[in-house]
């Protein structure tokens, strides 16, 4: 009976070191990682060990936090080329239909912690919010933005805008409009409002919850609210990625340009303010660990 009982201990242990993500030593052996972290190193072809360790803390993290399964769309830009930050964490497929990322335009620059667009860089996600999320009234974008550069009346890092129907679903760490102060700006829905903020570095995220309330959050703060937005559709849009899709432009659109730097960008479902905390807390260390 005791041994039994040490043989299923032993049993449960293994098991549960078989679960965590991290698996360096598929790296130079024949075993297949079918975890997260080992399809999305195997994509990607990055080998620096820190940046293997940091990913695994993030994706445990994510998971136990809440966050992991609100996120259709997780871009952790990192790795420090093209081929590496082009990829969706949650499906590391090189396929548009896993939202690979399409790096658009001459002017983009990769670093080991982000990608920066320059003057005319932007980028195709495939992602389309109308189609992808299931409800639009629980949605969300975020974004760590690098660079505290200010943008014209029509910048997004993130987003669409569909013309026609006035449908919008974008984010802008800095936005010449309604005023010239420099504030965020986000639109949910047809829900545009802006944000208290005046600098545009650092994570920002716009979420809707429900019907009646959408935010805007600065780290782990919230500055900027619509409590009376009240439920409609997203755009039937792809969205682009420093800049928009705007219906009845040109491609790309001439005043979407954001020009400012990212580390880590996601698109999914609604964020509570518990979550969006944590989920600050978990992408900081991330970003400031790489």
């Amino acid at each position: 009976m005791k041994t039994s009982t040490i043989l299923l201990t032993f049993a449960c242990l293994f098991l549960f070191a078989c679960e965590k993500e991290v698996k360096y030593a598929d790296v130079t052996t024949n075993v297949i990682d079918t975890s997260a972290l080992g399809k999305f190193i195997k994509a990607t072809g990055i080998v620096d060990t820190k940046l293997k360790a940091n990913l695994d803390s993030l994706i445990t993290r994510a998971r136990r936090h809440g966050w992991w399964d609100l996120c259709n769309v997780i871009y952790p830009l990192a790795g420090g080329t093209q081929g590496s930050c082009k990829y969706n964490l949650k499906d590391p497929r090189d396929a548009d239909a896993a939202f690979r990322l399409s790096f658009i335009g001459g002017t983009w620059i990769f670093t080991f912690i982000a990608a920066n667009p320059g003057a005319t860089g932007y980028g195709y996600t495939y992602f389309n919010p109308s189609t992808q999320i299931a409800d639009p009234n629980s949605c969300h974008l975020s974004v760590y933005s690098m660079d505290d550069v200010p943008g014209g009346a029509d910048n997004a890092d993130i987003g669409a805008y569909d013309d026609s129907a006035h449908l919008g679903f974008y984010l802008s760490t800095r936005d010449t409009y309604p005023d010239s102060s420099g504030k965020p700006l986000a639109e949910i829905s047809k829900s545009v409002f802006q944000g208290t903020s005046q600098n545009g570095a650092g994570f920002f995220l716009t979420t809707k919850t429900s019907a009646s309330n959408a935010s805007l959050y600065w780290g782990s703060s919230l500055v900027g609210q619509d409590s009376t937005a009240g439920s409609g559709n997203l755009p039937n849009l792809d969205l682009f990625i420093c800049n928009q899709n705007f219906t009845g432009s040109a491609e790309p659109y001439d005043a979407g340009f954001s020009q400012r730097g990212f580390a880590f960008i996601t698109i999914g479902s609604g964020i509570n303010n518990t979550i969006e905390a944590l989920m600050y807390l978990d992408i900081s260390d991330f970003v400031d660990n790489k």
